[in-house]
């Protein structure tokens, strides 16, 4: 790229670096061509799309053959470089970029347009969506939009839907997405979602052809529960998000599935110790539409493998195993201290609906001094039923405390044969681990036994 002194872009070229380039006209062309300059133009312009369009641009007055290399770009990075740009600087950039829109080569495909900008002026939002729209345009393949947090009220173009045959990837961060944005039927070939910070008001998330679809610290807004319908989906990914937790519907395609809730608003007063008046409390069965289904568990009951992690006090899990599914699939399984309340009766509930499960997981963090809470009720009928396929139970612990126990003795209690129990200590943040290998759950009630009273011996 260019450095300090190239001549500004689409503008007068001083008197200096005018005087160079008539010199360098002057002289004899070389022979030949060496260097970086020797390789072909599809290759230097492969070079181009890792700069920012501004020092793209620049390029062109390196050598001849780069004159117009930068029109037909494959890749547009419109990108502030991580400053803070004022009323006028925004203004330049948008003069800037609204000029090489104007002067691309639009015969030459695009396949990629990101947009990374941070605080800038809201009367300047028509200009990014302006962008966004010419992008769709060109047949970009990719679409980036990434915002500054200080950019909370932008609203991704409005309340117009998103038409493009070509899109397959949409990366949306730190912006506002409502009802019109979030169909995709008219984005046939989508593939992939990626969405992080964004302000969620939208009753539904909608997409046939969406196979990955990752939501990360957003905020979902509506009061009633937005609805996630994306029946081609192979990977999901749920983390930290706020608000009310989004129903799912059937995902038949579903390997993976990873949900992590944070502060949710998902809550009833009975939980607090209160009381429940209201006729669509969720302790009384209803998700927000007057129906007594699942949120979450219904629509990840056909995933291969599963991660679910929650604060011990997450309302809506415990909600869910009320009309637990069964996870017909399911062969590999991750669960936290959430599923340690109510006397196991979570893991029981599991251990009932997973036929095929190879591998659990159970991950704990250091115990509140009243981990083991009797709050909840799950549908548990008959002893539970732990699939003959469990060949490897791990549990992952800050310390072994009596909640280790408690899987050990709840496994040995209902004869859950497991072929092999490891259970890792970690020691410290530079100590690494401890780890020991049972081949029952009898056996590492023992050893662990030992252990502990050799350490207080």
């Amino acid at each position: 790229a260019a450095r300090a002194g190239a001549p500004q872009l689409f503008g007068v070229m001083p008197k200096e670096q005018a005087t160079a380039s008539r010199r360098r006209k002057a002289a004899p062309e070389a022979r030949g061509s060496e260097g970086i300059d020797a390789l072909p133009g599809e290759v230097l312009q492969h070079v181009l799309s890792f700069l920012p369009v501004a020092e793209a641009v620049q390029t062109c007055v390196l050598a001849r053959g780069w004159r117009d290399l930068w029109k037909s770009m494959p890749v547009l990075r419109i990108t502030c470089e991580g400053r803070i740009l004022n009323r006028r600087g925004v203004r330049r950039l948008n003069k800037f970029v609204n000029h090489l829109l104007l002067l691309r080569d639009r015969s030459a495909p695009l396949h990629a347009c990101e947009i990374e900008l941070s605080t800038f002026h809201s009367q300047d939002e028509p200009q990014v969506n302006l962008w966004t729209r010419h992008a769709l345009l060109c047949q970009a393949r990719v679409l980036s939009v990434h915002l500054s947090r200080d950019n909370n009220s932008f609203e991704l173009l409005e309340d117009l839907p998103l038409v493009s045959p070509h899109l397959t990837r949409l990366e949306l961060c730190n912006v506002v997405l409502n009802d019109s944005i979030l169909n995709f039927s008219s984005c046939p070939a989508l593939e992939e979602l990626w969405m992080r910070g964004c302000y969620i008001q939208a009753d539904m998330i909608m997409s046939l052809s969406l196979k990955r679809l990752t939501i990360l610290d957003c905020i979902f807004y509506p009061n009633e529960r937005t609805r996630i319908s994306v029946p081609s989906l192979v990977a999901l990914e749920l983390i930290e998000c706020w608000g009310r937790t989004p129903l799912l519907e059937s995902m038949p395609s579903l390997v993976t599935g990873s949900i992590k809730l944070a502060d949710c608003d998902d809550c009833c007063g009975k939980e607090a110790g209160g009381s429940c008046v209201d006729d669509t409390c969720e302790n009384c069965g209803s998700n927000g539409d007057g129906s007594g289904d699942c949120v979450l568990l219904s629509g990840l009951s056909d995933a291969k493998s599963l991660e679910l992690i929650a604060e011990p006090c997450a309302f809506i899990l415990k909600r869910d195993l009320m009309w637990c599914p069964t996870f017909s699939k399911l062969k590999t399984l991750l669960l936290n201290d959430w599923c340690m309340k109510a006397n196991l009766g979570a893991l029981m509930c599991f251990l009932q609906h997973t036929p095929v499960l190879e591998k659990l997981t159970i991950q704990l963090c250091q115990a509140p001094s009243s981990w083991m809470g009797t709050e909840g009720s799950y549908n548990l009928t008959g002893q539970p039923f732990a699939s003959s396929k469990l060949k490897v139970l791990e549990i992952k612990c800050e310390k072994i405390d009596e909640r280790v126990h408690r899987i050990l003795t709840f496994l040995s209690t209902y004869s859950i044969h497991v072929e092999q129990i490891n259970i890792q200590q970690s020691i410290g943040s530079s100590e690494g681990t401890q780890s020991w290998t049972f081949s029952s759950a009898n056996s590492a009630c023992v050893a662990l036994a030992e252990c502990s009273v050799e350490e207080h011996g």
